[in-house]
């Protein structure tokens, strides 16, 4: 039964969501309307209004039939944004004016990547952080013995940090004086599930990682971490995680791992990873997964279509070993 309820959530999982159709061309403001960074939870970080003449590049619009172009608007942070199309009009590439996006027309690539989902194999980060609290206490029966954890969702580009943070914040966030930023109010089962997801907040790795990053995400602390825990249960529950619990004390290549990503989410998806790796007495360990997503987060199931509208990754190191929990 157990194994049935997993192949049907993983069914759910692999399901491609509504991708954004990419454009080109400026978007021209007739009317200050709001600038938002989600169109879903309407947020706009900085309460950001386009400016009536001011022309935007034009990135996106939501659907076929759309509601929302995405546009860029420089002095906001982050950049990225949605404004509603009846706020101005559309030139395209060749200077023709248009209202809206019109369907079966050729779209082309997306050319950015607007989030960085950071997973870590918290085995081997412990192989080189041993003194870190959250290292001591390792089980094999731990859940990061066969699953991985959470290191952050970091909004791109990778200057887009520390959005109305405090110097005095910054200056602890940079210097790793993670526990005198100010704690992360969750709700009582966000704050169990990431504890378990996140093994760093013991280091307080949650209040480095909003101070760094999800203050640029433009949502509430919760928000920012439940969608952050959405992607990583969407990788826990995947052909991914499987073939690392299925190899470890082993090694694992690149290649493997990006052919389970495409198993798992669809053509393409495995383009979208790279790993990182380190030496470790005469082994290399894999101790990350940074993997690049474009588009709005609701759930899990969004990955594929997070994934598809992202750039290509560098790839970063060829094959390392999936440690095993515990200290060598």
């Amino acid at each position: 039964m157990a194994r049935l309820l997993l192949l049907v959530l993983l069914t759910l999982l692999v399901t491609p969501a509504r991708a954004e159709v990419p454009l080109t061309g400026t978007f021209t403001a007739s009317q200050a309307c709001p600038a938002l960074q989600s169109i879903r939870k309407q947020t706009n970080p900085g309460n950001i209004l386009t400016h009536p003449g001011n022309a935007y590049e034009l990135l996106a619009a939501n659907a076929d039939r759309a509601t929302h172009y995405w546009i860029i608007v420089p002095d906001a942070q982050p950049k990225q944004r949605w404004v509603a199309i009846e706020c101005g009009s559309r030139s395209g590439a060749a200077g023709s004016q248009a209202t809206g996006h019109t369907a079966g027309t050729t779209a082309p690539a997306y050319r950015g990547t607007q989030y960085v989902l950071a997973i870590n194999w918290q085995p081997a980060f412990c192989e080189i952080s041993s003194g870190k609290p959250e290292c001591g206490s390792q089980t094999t029966d731990s859940f990061e013995a066969t699953h991985f954890t959470l290191h952050g969702l970091w909004p791109q580009p990778r200057n887009n940090e520390y959005c109305d943070v405090s110097h005095d914040d910054q200056w602890a966030s940079q210097n790793g004086r993670w526990r005198d930023l100010p704690a992360i109010p969750l709700s009582d089962g966000l704050r169990r599930d990431l504890d378990t997801a996140m093994p760093g907040t013991m280091s307080a790795l949650d209040r480095h990682e909003w101070t760094k990053h999800g203050t640029c995400y433009g949502t509430s602390q919760e928000e920012y971490f439940a969608d952050s825990l959405d992607l990583l249960l969407a990788i826990n529950t995947s052909a991914v995680a499987e073939l690392f619990a299925a190899n470890i004390g082993k090694k694992v290549t690149l290649r493997q791992i990006r052919t389970a990503f495409d198993q798992a989410f669809g053509p393409g998806s495995g383009e979208r990873v790279s790993m990182d790796c380190a030496a470790d007495g005469n082994r290399t360990i894999i101790t990350e997964l940074t993997i690049a997503l474009t588009g709005t987060i609701n759930g899990p199931d969004d990955l594929s279509a997070l994934l598809a509208a992202a750039s290509p990754a560098s790839g970063g190191c060829s094959s390392g070993m999936v440690d095993p929990v515990g200290l060598r």
